[in-house]
Parts: structure tokens; sequence; C-alpha cells
């Protein structure tokens, strides 16, 4: 029985290219990045209060991060995308932060532009076309927001904040339908 001595690396190996390599990672994580599991659902609400609860239980849990002694501020960014054409952009600066960012469906849209010193965000978006629009550029208040949409073209917006809009709490159903807050 003899041996073949040949090398495995080649010339038309495709290693030579990192842009296939990038492009196979690439495809690969947001292949396994689509699980239906944990995710929110308006059906798993039966009442308004049940909303309200489960709005109201997000202020009220903290991230402990104290047992990783390499993270010494309090800053956490979930987002889960179920669906397809799902985009979030976050632009937050702050002291710290929490923000758990749920869509469910497609062409939805979550932008967060935000200075401040402690925010924290819980945005559910279950349906096709919905839009968050958050735009906060220098607040010295704590921002919060807390939002579920469930339902198809919604849209929230709010542009700026005080004493009165920093702690939002927002539910959307239906179709068709914006609420806009601006404050200074």
């Amino acid at each position: 029985m003899e041996l073949n001595s040949t090398p495995i690396y080649t010339d038309e190996f495709p290693m030579k290219n990192p842009l296939i390599i990038f492009f196979i990672i690439l495809t690969s994580y947001t292949a396994f990045s689509q699980e239906r599991e944990g995710m929110v659902v308006s059906s798993d609400f039966t009442t308004e209060e049940e909303q309200y609860n489960f709005l109201s239980s997000f202020n009220n849990n903290q991230l402990n991060l104290s047992d990783n002694a390499s993270i010494n501020q309090k800053n956490a960014v979930f987002i889960q995308q179920i669906g397809n054409f799902n985009q979030v952009i976050s632009q937050t600066q702050s002291q710290s932060s929490n923000l758990e960012l749920m869509q469910n469906g497609d062409f939805n849209n979550i932008t967060l532009k935000v200075n401040a010193p402690d925010i924290n965000a819980r945005v559910i978006q279950n349906g096709d076309n919905n839009s968050v629009l958050d735009y906060i550029y220098y607040s010295n208040l704590d921002v919060k927001l807390n939002a579920v949409q469930n339902g198809n073209n919604l849209t929230i917006n709010r542009i700026g904040v005080n004493s009165l809009s920093n702690k939002l709490q927002l539910v959307q159903e239906g179709s068709f339908k914006t609420i806009t807050v601006i404050s200074n």
C-alpha cells in the first residue's frame, strides 16, 4: 500500500481569496441567527394588563454584570430578528444602557440615536413594515422607551425628550397607525 504525498493546499484552493472566506462566515452567521425561541408575539398576551405587566417588568429587571470582571459598565444590546429585510441602527452614547430590540416579520426598522446618561429601551415589533425612530441628541435625563407594535405599517417617532416624554410606554395595534412625540 502506497501513501500519496500530494499537498492538501494548492493554488486552486479558495483560501487565497479572503473575500470568499468572509462571505462564508457572514452567511453562516445570519443563517443561524434566525431562531424563534424566546420571541414574544402578540398571541402571548391575552389582555392589555398582561402587555402592561410585561413592559413594566423590563424596568424592574436590571442586568447583573458583576459576575464578569472585564465589564466595567452596564451596557448591553440584545437584538433578535425573525424575518426578511429587518434593520436596526443603534447609535447610543451613555454611561449605562440596556437595549432589547426584537422584530418578528418583514421590512421592520428600528433606529435609535440617543445621547443620555442612562438609556433603557425595549422595542418589540410583530408584523410587517413597522418602524420605531428615537432621536434624542442630548439629554441630561435618563431615557426610557418601552414599545410594542402588533400589526402592519405601524410607526412610532420620538424626537427629543423632556420630563414628560422620557419614560414612554406604548402599545400600538392594528394597521397604518402613527404615533409622533416631539419634545424640547
